[in-house]
């Protein structure tokens, strides 16, 4: 699958680079999602190690999870 996608990506970065592509990006919708898969993933994060997770492991997973999420889709470092 990683080469599919480096390919798909280097096709991509050609075809916006050659021509003046404008991109509008739904910001809400793609961090909303980012944050619905994060807390489905800490979600069942947490239910995987403990059959009964406390409050805060919970919570612990499901940031964890939804700031993994959000990473993909953000550069914090910029």
């Amino acid at each position: 699958h990683t080469d599919r996608f480096l390919s798909l990506a280097g096709y991509l970065r050609g075809l916006f680079m050659s021509k003046k592509v404008k991109l509008k990006v739904d910001i809400y919708r793609t961090v909303a999602r980012a944050v619905e898969e994060g807390i489905s993933m800490g979600y069942n994060r947490a239910y995987k190690y403990n059959s009964c997770p406390d409050k805060d492991s919970m919570s612990e997973y499901i940031h964890h999870e939804i700031m993994n999420s959000l990473s993909e889709v953000i550069n914090f470092d910029a």
